[in-house]
Parts: structure tokens; sequence; C-alpha cells
């Protein structure tokens, strides 16, 4: 054989197994596939939030979490998270490829952006819908000093923050993704969805929505039923929920001191909070949490993930 009829069977073999592989490689999870799975009454995904476990690198995450049970994961792309933004060039795609190649989907990532001026806010944001996801969880806000609570200051931080939360907006539409504000007790924006509400005046909710937590509703109105009205005001721009769970224990003082817990060992009404979801024909990811110190941590995962579960079972029967 020469060589040119030996480049020729090389070349020849090379595209057999590059069209091989094209077919036997798990589809990605593009924009419009993830689109398309989004059908009336379609469940929610119980989604492992990657934070949960910080200390295992992503490639070993899919493994864990496929063998856990879980439907896809909440991967956090932050400084100390899974993917440092820095290298959102070189880790991002690998991360997302990993997950999907295990046929777990990656609804969202969980960010800290509060500016979408920050570095590598828009990459962000473009790469990962670009890579499937629908979502971008973005960061918590700080609470207002004294001097904003009134006022001129208080106008005009009211202002700075409307104006980040449009442009966050538009970035979203312009990249096909959806930037997500937390509710999140004491911070501004975000302790009270009213509050945000009035900053969103004009922005459609496929703009800009929010990562429902019932737990910091709790703590923010230090009342048991207190993530029921803030639920309902959150339903129209609903995208994502973060799901964990909080006791009120009362101090000396007669005030009530919050204490994250398990899935169900708290005050939260779970299958009043899963039906109200049903009802409003939420399908988005649900982000699982677990903010408490547990003596095994594998161990209360599952037993969360067991507990959420039944409670989408029970509002979602399979017909």
């Amino acid at each position: 054989m020469n060589r040119r009829h030996a480049i020729s069977a090389l070349g020849a073999v090379a595209i057999s197994a590059r069209a091989a592989f094209a077919q036997a490689a798990p589809q990605r999870v593009t924009p419009e596939v993830a689109t398309a799975r989004l059908k009336p009454g379609a469940r929610p995904l119980l989604c492992a939030y990657s934070g949960c476990f910080a200390k295992i690198p992503y490639p070993q995450l899919p493994e864990i979490v496929g063998a856990m049970g879980y439907d896809g994961m909440d991967l956090t792309v932050m400084p100390g998270g899974h993917v440092d933004p820095s290298r959102y060039m070189v880790d991002l795609d690998r991360a997302f490829q990993t997950f999907q190649d295990a046929g777990i989907e990656l609804p969202m990532v969980t960010t800290n952006f509060v500016s979408p001026s920050q570095n590598y806010a828009y990459a962000i944001l473009y790469v990962s819908a670009e890579l499937g996801a629908r979502f971008c969880r973005l960061g918590v806000w700080p609470p207002p000093l004294q001097t904003e609570v009134s006022g001129q200051l208080a106008t005009i931080r009211a202002a700075m923050m409307r104006n980040d939360l449009v442009q966050f907006a538009a970035t979203g539409l312009r990249c096909n993704i959806t930037p997500l504000l937390a509710n999140h007790a004491g911070s501004y924006p975000g302790r009270s969805i009213p509050e945000v509400e009035a900053m969103l005046t004009g922005i459609e909710p496929k703009a800009f929505g929010y990562c429902f937590d019932p737990v910091q509703a709790i703590m923010e109105g230090r009342a048991a039923n207190a993530w029921e009205a803030a639920l309902q005001e959150a339903l129209p721009r609903l995208g994502a929920v973060a799901l964990s769970d909080v006791t009120l224990d009362p101090d000396p003082d007669g005030t009530v001191k919050p204490r994250l817990c398990a899935l169900g060992e708290g005050v939260i009404d779970w299958k009043k909070f899963f039906s109200a979801l049903a009802a409003a024909r939420f399908h988005g990811p649900v982000s699982m949490h677990m903010d408490y110190a547990p003596t095994s941590a594998v161990n209360a995962m599952k037993k969360d993930l067991a507990f959420a579960r039944a409670r989408v079972d029970e509002a979602w029967p399979v017909s």
C-alpha cells in the first residue's frame, strides 16, 4: 500500500469511528429539547444542589447523584463552586457533558452574580443556555444599610436595583435563559416578593423569574404559614424552587428562632405546598438543599429525596 492509499484508508477509518461514536453518544440536552419536554402538567425535576457536594469534584458527581435517584443537578458556577466562572471555557462544557452523558439533566445553574456587569456574568448566562440550562439563579443581595431604609438614599438604591434587574432580564432574553432571583430573608431585593415586583414593572415573566424558597419566606415573616402568601405572589414568575425545611423554636423573650431541619420535620405543610405548585402547573426544577448538619449526609439526602418524591407523587399522580 502506497502512502496515498494509506492516508485515505486511515481517513475512512476515522470517519467511521466518529460516525459510530456520534450514534452511541447520548444526545445533548439542547434548549430546544428541554423546551419540548415541558408539557402542561409535567412533573417537576428533583435536582441535587451541587453545593451539598462541595468537596467532591464534578466528574464524580453523576454516579453519586444518579445512584441516589435524583432527576437532575443544580450546578454551582461561582468561586468555590464546582465551576469557577473564570474557567468557564474549560470546565463549564465539560461539566454539562459529564452530567448529560450520564443521563442527568442540568436545567439550572446557581451563581453569585448580583450585577450584570460582573466579570463573566454574560458569558456564564450565554454558555449555560447554549449547553441546555433554562434557568440561572442569581446571587443574594446584601440587606440595606440603616441609612438606606427611607428617604432619598432608599429611592436611589431602589433605582439602582431596578436597573440591575432590568439588565439581567435583557441579558437573559438575548442568551435564551431566565435569570432567577432567590427570595432571601433580609436581602434587598429579595426579602419581599411585592418589593421586587415593584422593581420588575414592565418586565415579562419569561424574562425574569423567581427561585422560591419557602424556608426563607418563613424566616422573613417569622410565622409557619408565611410561605403561603409569598408563594402566591411568586407564582406568575416562578421558575424554580429551593427545597429545605425549618422549625420555629420559641425564645424566652417570646420571639421565635428558626432552625433548619430535615424535610418533613419542620413547620411547612408540604402537602399544601406541593398541591399549590401542581395547581399552578409548575414544572420547573426543584433544587434540594441540605442546610442542616446531619450525622450522615448521604442518609439524610436519601431520606429528604424520598420524602420529596412521595409529595410529588401525591401532587402529580401518574395517569
